[in-house]
């Protein structure tokens, strides 16, 4: 009896050592939490670290601008958001191309479109003995006789290119006209029989002509022409599309570009107006080319405005226009 109850004794006390105690569990189990946590937030901070791009201590990052769409319609990705909607809505005006210091007064031309058809309206010109320019067309009934009065006043005469329209041919030209259609050996006799016809012509310039002075192969090829004979050019500028300067200076032939017309209404409020525009834009640039018709408003108001023109500038010839901004 006294054996069992030794070894009942022992038994109880290697239970009571080796057993569970509540106290010291909860100790365990609160150590193991706290440890899981901060593997959690040390794992999250060397992720933050290694796998985000943080902006460089000292430089912010750089923020992000919503680039405004329209509300509706398509978004064509293929064009960058600056191209299209940071285009130009107007047409350019027409270009001052150079600067020059005035030395003897400003070189205005006033250039006389059309002259051939209507012998009284250019006798009315010619009888404001001022030098004027008158430009002819080729096929002018009284081509020769005006001619013959416009050289007896100082009168320069150039020739009336007539050429295609963008909107032929529901309009017409006229004859001579110098088509896209033609080929390069067609186009070019053409041109030489409406030079020949008038031998007098001291340059060019354009009768309408919007398609063909968009090219610059035809104006090349009309160029080429021009400079063997000696002769000037003027453009008339009837489409922004023009590339006659470009073929110009490329053949250095003798070029300038009409500034102002001076008479596409044909009011005497708004010939006024634009003749005092021309006076402007030379003083502007150092010269000025002004393109008129024989109309007789506009005869009338330059006839009324002669004394302040010759006041404030000097006219002249086209010729001499064209040699000032070559010089």
């Amino acid at each position: 009896m006294a054996r069992k109850g030794a070894v009942t004794s022992r038994a109880r006390k290697k239970k009571k050592k080796t057993g569970l105690n509540p106290k010291r569990q909860f100790m365990k189990i609160l150590a193991g939490l706290t440890l899981l946590v901060c593997l959690v937030v040390t794992a999250g901070l060397l992720a933050n670290r290694f796998l985000m791009r943080p902006a460089r201590m000292g430089v912010p990052a750089p923020k992000t601008i919503p680039i405004a769409r329209p509300e509706s319609g398509p978004v064509h990705h293929s064009v960058p958001d600056y191209e299209a909607f940071h285009r130009e809505t107007v047409p350019p005006p027409s270009p001052i191309t150079r600067v020059k210091p005035v030395t003897n007064g400003i070189p205005v031309a006033i250039i006389i479109d059309d002259i051939g058809y209507d012998r009284k309206m250019a006798e009315g010109f010619l009888a404001l003995d001022v030098p004027l320019t008158f430009s002819v067309l080729p096929k002018g009934t009284f081509n020769h006789s005006i001619i013959d009065s416009a050289l007896k006043k100082d009168v320069e005469i150039m020739l009336h290119l007539p050429m295609e329209p963008g909107n032929y041919p529901s309009v017409n030209p006229g004859p001579g006209a110098l088509l896209a259609s033609m080929g390069p050996d067609e186009l070019i006799a053409q041109l030489n029989r409406n030079l020949d016809s008038v031998p007098s012509a001291r340059g060019v310039n354009n009768h309408m002509g919007s398609r063909l002075t968009a090219s610059s192969e035809r104006m090349r090829q009309i160029f080429t022409i021009l400079k063997k004979r000696n002769l000037f050019f003027v453009d008339s500028r009837t489409t922004k599309e023009t590339l006659c300067r470009p073929s110009a200076e490329l053949l250095h032939l003798p070029f300038a570009e009409r500034d102002v017309f001076i008479d596409h209404e044909q009011t005497h409020a708004f010939v006024k107006k634009q003749l005092k525009l021309l006076v402007k834009r030379a003083r502007r640039q150092g010269y000025a080319i002004g393109i008129a018709h024989p109309h007789p408003v506009t005869l009338e108001v330059l006839r009324e405005m002669l004394p302040e023109l010759k006041g404030a500038v000097s006219l002249t010839h086209a010729s001499e226009v064209v040699a000032f901004q070559q010089g």
